[in-house]
């Protein structure tokens, strides 16, 4: 097996991140990097195909969710107990079913494979390609996030209380709810309105490009005892739909060992992530994260274990279809007062919040990726393999 060379890992990131730029999942940008990706694994000669997948474009949805709360909200001033209790239900019903009513974009995961047909192990190797809008402010996002479904339910229960009689002064109450649920509703309308779209070189042309280079590394020298998959995903940013639609083909057999790759350019420090969420809990492969741990060693750093409380990675939908799936990812450290504070409130002791601060902003550039992590993450993929 060749050695992963980290200048050519470096000319991918600089192509998708620079070159092609902002990659927004179902814009030309994003097709641009898809056709880029897919050659670079024809040209390696790798076996190669295509999954084309439809979405509901992210901020589309956000933004008719608002109109809709915000418009249904506002009517229950006007509507007499009962035929608001229905109205409120009903507007659940349609916001849940937005997947299906609304107008879809297009994307596409990518495959490779390489190796020997019949394996001792089966190893998956995957990363997001598509960048994400820039958000208007992490606070706002933060406020939307955790207030919007609370503040939902808070409403259906007054609302249920006032078609059975048991609520009066139904305009202090509205006017009250108001002051909390009008915010929320225009907040996410404003954090989905941003038109600028970041140009995505730590999140994720980063893992992309070690992918890649990984790849070619693995082309040029085949294991003698592994199938090797390479997966680079669309849509990520749009709710992990590319990895859910590829889990949902079954195109893995199910003892596919999954290591999704996820902003890897910057910061000192690797982690391996050991979970999800915060109330909604998803852990990923203790197995699989010991592996990982011990590959990250072999390159001579030292592993950490991250409870990613508020984000949301490729290989959840793994997990869910009960394969073993984990990530690696790098940062820069430093303080973190809204980790702790997690950490402490739920007991989530790893639990903490990305310190890079130039994540989904246009400042996510490939002057801020360091050669040097380019080169770590291509050791711990290819130890990973190894083992």
């Amino acid at each position: 097996m060749q050695g992963f060379e980290p200048r050519r890992a470096f000319e991918h990131l600089d192509k998708l991140a620079y070159e092609i730029g902002p990659r927004l999942a179902g814009t030309r940008g994003d097709c641009m990097a898809a056709d880029y990706i897919q050659k670079q694994f024809e040209s390696c000669g790798l076996k190669t195909r295509v999954q084309e997948f439809k979405f509901v474009p992210r901020a589309a949805r956000v933004k008719i969710t608002a109109l809709l709360f915000a418009s249904a909200f506002i009517s229950l001033l006007f509507l007499p107990p009962q035929l608001s209790l229905v109205a409120w239900l009903a507007v659940i019903v349609i916001w849940r079913s937005l997947g299906k009513l609304m107008p879809k974009g297009e994307s596409r995961n990518i495959i490779a494979s390489a190796g020997t047909k019949k394996p001792k192990k089966r190893v998956a190797i995957t990363a997001h390609y598509d960048s994400a809008p820039c958000m208007a402010s992490y606070k706002l996002y933060l406020f939307v996030r955790f207030a919007f479904l609370p503040a939902l339910i808070i409403i259906a229960a007054i609302v249920a209380a006032r078609a059975l009689g048991v609520l009066p002064a139904w305009v202090i109450m509205w006017s009250v709810l108001a002051i909390v649920f009008l915010p929320i509703c225009i907040g996410m309308f404003i954090a989905a309105s941003s038109r600028r779209v970041s140009p995505g070189a730590d999140d994720n042309a980063s893992g992309v490009a070690v992918m890649l280079e990984v790849a070619r590394a693995i082309a040029e020298s085949p294991p003698a005892d592994a199938e090797l998959t390479f997966i680079a995903f669309g849509a990520e940013e749009q709710g992990l739909v590319g990895a859910r639609k590829f889990v949902a083909s079954k195109a893995l057999p199910e003892d596919t060992l999954v290591l999704n790759l996820d902003g890897v350019g910057v910061g000192p420090h690797t982690y391996v992530i050991e979970g999800n969420g915060i109330l909604k809990r998803r852990r990923t492969s203790p197995q699989l994260n010991q592996a990982l741990a011990n590959s990250i060693k072999g390159a001579g750093l030292k592993p950490r274990l991250w409870w990613a409380a508020l984000a949301r990675h490729d290989h959840i939908p793994f997990l869910r279809a009960k394969m073993r799936a984990t990530t690696f990812t790098t940062d820069v450290g430093g303080k973190d007062r809204l980790g702790r504070l997690i950490a402490r409130a739920f007991r989530l002791p790893n639990a903490r919040a990305r310190g890079y601060r130039y994540i989904h902003t246009l400042e996510d550039t490939p002057e801020r990726i360091e050669l040097a992590n380019i080169e770590r993450a291509g050791q711990v993929v290819l130890g990973f393999i190894k083992t």
